[in-house]
């Protein structure tokens, strides 16, 4: 911009306002209407596909706007594209000189607490990240719901992934010098702020955590949203620091492979979450989703969800307790509003409303046997004080702005109802009050009138004056050719209640409104406990539903590694065709191969499996006729075809990027599913790395694999390898056309039916009949080779290999920026990649 001088008073305001926030599209408004100007005006006139204008102010500016009322399905596409809003208030009542203004409220893409906004059944948290010298701290919270968690200890990978699956869409840093986190921001569109803090801050929202670092990370966010949101974030819960290792690990490719909560092919239809999400409130949703997306290793707490699903199993009650919960409002973003002074007394409204229902649901609660309900019915506050403070007070149809009234009800307020009376009969009592005037007076054409001067007065006329006596109180105002004007003290006070009483009485309104909403304050934590209680047994329901409509079992945790599957079903796969239900039996270190021809259901078999391990580690019934299984520490999967073009990566590349992260990550209490390894390069070239692969997960992981392949050759790998078991899906020919049998049994395939798939794609004739004599060849001439292929055994030097984690830090040294390094920032560096070097060290 150019001198600012240049430009109207007005427009110097923009300008002041828009240098304190530079990296923000500025919503500054005029009468009902937020105006965008300059560059802001450009950007959004493009993104919200409006007109783009032009502002006289002293000089011709771009120009652009929306209507104050429409705004927020504006402010939602500006903040999904990863833009910031600031929004620019007027702040003061127009009058003589300029209407001040100023920014009331920072929107960002992690910063959203605007019902209409956020997707409710989603959290939307924002994130804040530092190093110590044990890894990535990773904060993070959703001011919508006031929900805080920390982590510590992450490796670069796991902060990736994790970043990832709870679809941070905003990260603060202390520095941004570590290139890698920095491109990987950049490639999913992750808004990135720079933001400093010296030290830990003083609140009890972070007492309780561990370690200095901890609390460092966990300040850093919390003290860039208290200064940048102009929030009051009261209603933000203290931090709960989580154990990275107490769940199984998933990284995103397995969440993406397995589609647990979206859809590769966009169908919602094809994901975990939609046929589980039985819920019916948003805070039972939104846990439903963070508990399946963070499977547990703890045997104790995993039964306990098995209990609560087997407790909320009894039918009689249940459309009862089904009925109340899809009454309810989200409780946890009604406070966070409230709390953070963005609600309204529609708000308080669908508060009320949701408070009402609790002492019904304690009472269906009660109903059902067993004390893991009973002691969850204990804990639920039925917060009858507040409740009746706002039934008393609130109209059920209050409407979104509180600054217009209807929203206190009659007879809550003395002075308001009095206010509400004049404002409405004020007619009515003028009336009434002639009347007594006339009698009182004598005077039967006794009049009164208004003028903007003397306001209300008491006409009489000249022959009627001498009538008027002293102890009328009558005050002569004005002197007319035919009569005289009066005043009395009872007329001036009625009048000043007649000409005020809307705007006196919308003020009071808004006063009650403010003292209603400071007394919800003070219950925020206890609603936030009863938010949490409700969301837990509307998941527990919607679970123990699922499991009667879907007929799912109880899982039976063991300890001695062994799996045993009973008749397995695909949890998605069965909602949409008949499926054809495996067993599922496998010892500990056991490598299935499995074979058979496409389409045939290897895919389907494999994601089975991991589905049903999910499911059953995140404490949800699983579809079997029966279910004995280990706990996994990890799954890791290498399933579906994809490529990566804009990371310069082919499909092969991305194959063997994702078996890397098994093959270097997995321990021997893994789950390794990997689906046709090595077809994206030469024939020999595959089969060479999925043996090399499946050797190495034998000798040196042992961890539980299957191994789906079209390499029939692997299969005689089970001749040397203990723990190597062929496993094939069934399939015949009849007549030259394929038939799958999508039954999974022990033993090879006896061949590939590639030529027979090819046909049930209807291929031209003329092609498989000249595919089938190619191929007679070539079995023909293969036949010495595959005698020997996989007898070939040679000895590695393993040790002059360059260990991944150990490229990794190589790497990580050569791409970091000095220049954006504090002293103390690259000391945290120097001991954290000593740490590594340290624990690699170990962990060979």
């Amino acid at each position: 911009m150019e001198d600012k001088e240049l430009y109207t008073p007005m427009m110097q305001q923009y300008i002041n306002i828009k240098q304190d926030y530079a990296d923000a599209i500025v919503f500054f408004r005029l009468g009902d209407f937020y105006e965008m100007f300059f560059d802001g005006a450009i950007v959004a006139s493009k993104v919200l596909e409006i007109t783009l204008t032009s502002k006289d102010a002293g000089k011709k500016v771009p120009m652009c706007g929306i209507p104050y009322h429409a705004s927020k399905v504006y402010i939602q596409r500006l903040v999904s594209k990863g833009f910031k809003i600031a929004i620019a208030e007027q702040v003061s009542l127009p009058g003589k000189g300029l209407v001040e203004r100023e920014v009331i409220k920072l929107i960002t893409p992690g910063m959203i607490i605007d019902e209409g906004i956020l997707n409710a059944n989603e959290y939307n948290f924002i994130g804040s990240i530092i190093l110590s010298e044990h890894g990535y701290v990773l904060s993070y919270a959703d001011i919508s719901t006031g929900d805080t968690f920390v982590i510590d200890g992450l490796s670069r990978v796991e902060i990736i992934d994790e970043i990832k699956n709870l679809k941070l869409k905003e990260v603060i840093l202390s520095n941004t010098s570590d290139q890698q986190l920095m491109n990987f921001f950049k490639s999913e569109s992750i808004l990135v702020t720079e933001y400093k803090i010296e030290d830990e801050i003083h609140s009890k929202l972070i007492q309780s955590l561990s370690s200095k670092e901890v609390k460092l990370s966990a300040s850093l966010l919390l003290d860039y949203l208290t200064r940048e949101s102009k929030l009051e974030l009261s209603h933000l819960m203290p931090f709960k620091e989580l154990t990275f290792k107490s769940y199984m690990h998933i990284d995103h490719q397995v969440f993406e492979h397995l589609e647990l909560i979206e859809s590769n092919s966009k169908n919602p239809k094809s994901s975990l979450i939609y046929w589980l999400d039985q819920t019916l409130t948003a805070m039972g949703s939104r846990l439903l989703k963070y508990t399946v997306t963070h499977p547990l290793k703890d045997a104790t707490l995993i039964e306990y969800r098995y209990d609560m699903i087997e407790s909320f199993k009894p039918f009689e009650p249940r459309n009862q307790l089904e009925s109340l919960l899809d009454q309810m409002y989200d409780i946890n973003r009604l406070v966070g509003r409230i709390a953070s002074n963005n609600g309204n007394a529609k708000d308080l409204v669908q508060l009320k409303n949701t408070l009402s229902l609790i002492p019904e649901l304690k009472n269906v609660l009660s109903m059902y046997p067993g004390n893991l309900i009973l002691e969850l019915n204990k804990e639920i506050d039925t917060h009858e004080t507040l409740y009746e403070k706002l039934q008393l007070a609130l109209k059920d149809d209050a409407p979104l702005s509180i600054k217009e009234g209807g929203m206190i009800k009659d007879g809550y307020h003395h002075e308001l109802d009095e206010l509400r009376e004049i404002a409405l009969h004020g007619e009515d009592w003028l009336e009434n009050f002639l009347e007594t005037e006339r009698e009182k007076t004598g005077i039967k054409n006794l009049k009164i009138g208004y003028n903007r001067v003397f306001g209300y007065y008491i006409e009489v006329s000249k022959g009627n004056i001498p009538l008027i006596q002293d102890e009328f109180g009558y005050i002569r105002k004005q002197t007319l050719t035919n009569g005289e004007r009066y005043i009395t003290e009872s007329l001036k006070v009625v009048e000043q209640k007649l000409l005020t009483s809307k705007e006196r009485a919308d003020k009071l309104e808004y006063e009650l409104f403010v003292e209603l909403k400071e007394f919800t304050k003070g219950f925020v934590e206890s609603l936030q406990k009863l938010s949490y209680l409700i969301a837990q047994m509307d998941m527990y329901l919607a679970l123990a539903k699922v499991t009667d409509l879907y007929h799912y079992v109880r899982p039976k945790l063991n300890l001695n590694g062994f799996v045993e599957i009973e008749s397995g079903r695909h949890p998605v796969v069965e909602r949409h065709v008949e499926f054809i239900s495996n067993h599922i039996t496998m010892k500990p270190h056991e490598i299935f191969i499995l074979t058979g021809p496409n389409m045939s259901g290897k895919s389907t078999y494999m994601r089975m499996f991991a589905l049903i391990v999910i499911m059953a580690q995140s404490g949800i019934y699983v579809p079997a006729n029966r279910a004995s299984l280990p706990i996994y520490d990890a799954i890791f999967t290498r399933i579906g075809s994809s490529d990566d073009i804009s990371g310069g990566k082919s499909t092969f590349m991305v194959e063997m990027v994702e078996a890397n992260e098994a093959l270097t990550k997995a321990t021997k209490n893994s789950l390794i599913l990997f689906d046709e390894i090595g077809r994206g390069t030469a024939t020999y070239d595959g089969l060479a790395l999925a043996q090399g692969m499946i050797e190495y997960i034998h000798k040196h992981i042992q961890a539980q694999t299957m191994f789906s392949t079209h390499y029939h050759e692997l299969t005689q790998l089970s001749e040397k390898f203990e723990h190597i078991t062929n496993l094939h899906v069934k399939a015949k020919e009849e007549k030259d056309h394929m038939v799958f049998l999508h039954q999974v049994e022990r033993g090879a395939s006896d061949k590939s039916y590639g030529i027979q798939v090819a046909a049930l794609a209807h291929l031209p004739e003329a092609i498989i009949k000249r595919s089938k004599q190619i191929l007679k060849v070539l079995e023909k001439e293969s036949s010495k080779l595959e005698n020997n292929l996989f007898m070939f055994e040679e000895k590695v030097e393993l040790e002059h290999i360059i260990p991944k984690d150990i490229q990794n830090i190589l790497d990580d040294l050569t791409l970091i920026d000095l220049d954006k390094l504090t002293p103390i920032d690259a000391l945290i560096k120097l001991k954290y990649i000593q740490n590594q070097i340290k624990q690699t060290k170990k962990d060979s």
